[in-house]
């Protein structure tokens, strides 16, 4: 770097001159581009995990209901924290998120445990000390005549957890899993957003699937959605395609993707030739890999990890909750 003294130039007159010349020659230097951001990488907006996290199954499973592993919830409340700050930091810039299941996951596949409120508050009064944000998610799962069920009323269900979680600050906003349920139509969507609305106009909302059908056709509120992707099953390279695809397709709208499930860990045919587990630093590779092929810099982008633990055993050091 030059340094420039009085003494070196003791008239006045001729600091503008200076300032004209050092100007130009930063131009020079910098292309023309004197105002060019140093940060310009591109980053995440978002970087966390999925809660409940999942522990993927054991060697050379190719049946899929158990290949996607389970759901697992771990007795210690930081080790949820520390799984989140693994993946958070590995995107430096980004704010550390959650998308934390509330509500009865009997009904889920792979079926998961249902944790009572008191063990929510637990949770979520930990994330609060910690500045992460949590997406609240509630699953509205269709009616199942066979087994005596009935459907579950996702309005009902945001303004339930709401009302029992929102005095959190680390709280943000509501998401809705669209799997157990179906496609999201512009007027459900705005229905949706609006129950969210009247308990926060700052709070958002997200829709996750991995088909871009299930998204709603039109609706975008007022601009704060955000469409998540959880496509799995695949190739790394094949998947990163598909989440580049969903992005520039809603962009503007802000997207997030999925990625790190059990079933992807060694991929679908069960080889350990194959896989996430395969790669040096599966969370940060992986997820730098999407970026370059988002066309649209201004558009909010978010990560979202699955697998906490692994079940096999050329991959028993993954442990994220260390």
């Amino acid at each position: 770097m030059l340094h420039l003294s009085d003494q070196q130039f003791p008239s006045m007159s001729l600091r503008p001159l200076v300032i004209i010349f050092l100007s130009v020659s930063l131009l020079v230097i910098s292309g023309g581009n004197l105002r060019k951001d140093v940060n310009a990488k591109r980053t995440y907006r978002w970087t966390g995990a999925w809660i409940p996290m999942r522990l993927s199954a054991g060697d050379g499973i190719t049946e899929l209901d158990t290949k996607i592993g389970r759901f697992i919830h771990f007795p210690d409340n930081s080790a949820y924290l520390n799984a989140i700050k693994n993946i958070n930091k590995k995107f430096p810039g980004s704010n550390p998120w959650v998308t934390w299941t509330v509500g009865d996951l009997s009904r889920a596949i792979p079926q998961g445990t249902t944790l009572t409120d008191k063990q929510h508050e637990a949770y979520l009064s930990l994330m609060d000390q910690h500045d992460i944000e949590v997406f609240l998610e509630v699953f509205p799962f269709k009616a199942d005549p066979s087994k005596n069920l009935p459907a579950v009323d996702a309005p009902a269900e945001i303004d339930k957890w709401l009302n029992k979680f929102k005095h959190h600050k680390s709280v943000v906003g509501v998401g809705v899993e669209l799997e157990y349920f179906g496609k999201a139509t512009d007027s459900l969507t705005a229905a949706w957003d609006g129950v969210i609305k009247r308990h926060s106009s700052k709070y958002r909302m997200f829709l996750r699937h991995y088909s871009k059908e299930f998204m709603p056709p039109t609706y975008r509120g007022s601009g704060d959605l955000i469409f998540i992707c959880d496509a799995s099953e695949s190739t790394i390279p094949e998947l990163n395609a598909a989440f580049a695809s969903w992005s520039n397709h809603f962009a503007p709208t802000a997207c997030a993707f999925q990625i790190g499930y059990p079933a992807d860990e060694d991929c679908m045919n069960g080889s350990k030739e194959l896989g996430w587990w395969r790669l040096k630093d599966p969370v940060a590779e992986w997820g730098n890999g999407i970026l370059p092929l988002i066309k649209d810099e201004k558009q909010e982008i978010g990560l979202i990890w699955v697998t906490a633990k692994s079940g096999k055993s050329y991959n028993k050091e993954w442990d994220l909750t260390k």
